[in-house]
């Protein structure tokens, strides 16, 4: 009983400090995310300063072909609403496994949002930045 009050109350730490961090628009492609204020910018991505959260932006002509080019990579589906299809996937860089949230929208064009972060405590915080996809307007 102890060991779980003490992981509810750990995970409403983490979970109050992810909701209460500064959100900042990064746009790229016709495609915006909302991301933590102190993340960077490069050319292909932003990421967050340690670099261990990262994430990039893609336009594709519809949602189906968007969702085919992340199934043909192995992302599997896991859920699908109205306005989003999400897929998760798992790769290896470095030694590390990361988890990979790819988030669609159902828009045409489609947005593309992959996020990218260690697998572990860090994996909420890339599911919330990439199911804050849309189209840039």
């Amino acid at each position: 009983m102890r060991i779980f009050a003490l992981g509810a109350a750990v995970l409403v730490a983490v979970t109050a400090a992810a909701s209460t961090s500064q959100a900042a628009p990064y746009v790229k492609e016709g495609c915006k995310i909302d991301v933590p204020a102190d993340w960077v910018a490069s050319k292909t991505r932003i990421a967050r300063p340690d670099k261990k959260v990262w994430a990039s932006l893609l336009q594709a002509p519809t949602t189906a072909e968007a969702v085919n080019l992340e199934l043909s990579l192995k992302a599997v589906k896991v859920s699908e609403d109205g306005k989003q299809v999400t897929l998760v996937s798992t790769a290896s860089y470095g030694g590390l496994t990361n988890k990979q949230y790819h988030v669609v929208t159902k828009s045409a064009p489609a947005c593309l949002a992959d996020v990218t972060a260690p697998a572990g405590p860090d994996e909420a915080l890339a599911k919330s930045v990439a199911h804050t996809v849309t189209l840039a307007r």
